[in-house]
Formats: C-alpha cells, structure tokens, sequence
C-alpha cells in the first residue's frame, strides 16, 4: 500500500469513526472481491445443466404417474452432488457461485 492510499484508508476510515481496521472489515462485507475461477465455474455449470436435466426427465416420469422409488433416490442424490460440487468451489475461496 502506497503512502497516499495509506492515507485515504485513515481519512476513510476517521470519517465513518471506524479504526483502519474496522473500515476495512466494514468495507468487506459490502464489496467482496469476486475470484474468478472460470474453469472451475464452467465445470459446475456444465454439471449442473447435466444433472438439471435428468432430474427435469424424473420430474416428467412423476407427473405422468411414472415414477419411481429409484428415481425419487437418484434426484435426491443428484442435487446432493450439485450441493458438493458448489460447497467444494466455495471452499476454494469462491464467494458467489451463480
């Protein structure tokens, strides 16, 4: 950090009455940083229109009165993927996966 933005940070943070630090954190909560994982981000997209529609092929099967117990079991295992596959990326520092 430079000593001119060293010093915006001070004048920033005195006129909100916050320490430096506190500013900072403040700042953090309203502005996070988006990480750019395009790889990772495409990964996730591509599984989830994959699994998005073999549960809408589920959803189809039930409301014809087709449905079936496995089927009801594989859904739910389906969006328990989708669920690990977003939790996973977010560990990875990604915040907003959307």
């Amino acid at each position: 950090m430079s000593a001119k933005e060293y010093r915006l940070l001070k004048e920033k943070s005195a006129a909100a009455g916050l320490s430096a630090n506190a500013w900072l954190m403040t700042q953090l909560e309203t502005n996070r940083p988006t990480l750019h994982r395009e790889q990772e981000t495409w990964e996730l997209i591509h599984f989830m229109d994959k699994a998005g529609r073999e549960i809408n092929a589920i959803a189809k099967e039930f409301n014809s009165g087709y449905g079936t117990a496995e089927e009801l079991r594989r859904t739910v295992q389906l969006l328990m993927e989708i669920y690990e596959h977003i939790y996973a990326l977010r560990k990875k520092g990604y915040l907003r996966v959307s």
